[in-house]
């Protein structure tokens, strides 16, 4: 893996901005992973004895692939699904680091034609491995959550397709 020493103004990056960003390559990756359903990229992102604890523990699973394999089932009442990372925080530690942050997910829930938005405090701890920096815990903890009906999209002032 080829890593650049300096950013875009020139200066050098120290080895903390530079494990941050890679921390913060991970967090994406399993945003993207979860939006498109991607379980061999969500696999990707959690060391194989990882300890996860999701909805304030009610799942749990030890290592990544047990969570990677329930995801497609996990998401099966959801249509289009998007998950944004907000308030990040990451402190690095050597060959270990932390990361404490929002996640909101917004999920059209097929059967009722309603969008859900849950919010989400997720604290992590990552193990930089032979492959980069994956989680090694996690704990997802909602604490907000509210539904609103679904509607037909639309584009004011456009009413025919133009080819």
């Amino acid at each position: 893996m080829s890593t650049s020493t300096s950013d875009i103004h020139g200066r050098n990056l120290t080895q903390d901005e530079i494990d941050k960003i890679a921390i913060r390559g991970v967090i994406d990756r399993y945003a993207y992973a979860m939006d498109r359903r991607d379980v061999e990229l969500m696999r990707s992102c959690f060391t194989s004895d990882a300890d996860l604890s999701y909805l304030s523990g009610l799942r749990r699973y030890v290592g990544g692939d047990a969570f990677a394999d329930s995801l497609l089932a996990n998401l099966e009442p959801f249509g289009a699904i998007n998950h944004s990372v907000s308030s990040l925080n990451i402190t690095v530690d050597g060959e270990t680091a932390q990361a404490d942050m929002h996640i909101f997910a917004t999920m059209v829930v097929k059967a009722d034609a309603k969008v859900l938005i849950r919010g989400v405090r997720v604290t992590d701890e990552y193990r930089r491995t032979d492959t980069g920096w994956l989680v090694s815990k996690r704990k997802h903890e909602p604490f907000l959550q509210y539904e609103v009906p679904t509607a037909t999209i639309a584009f004011p002032g456009i009413t025919e397709r133009q080819d």
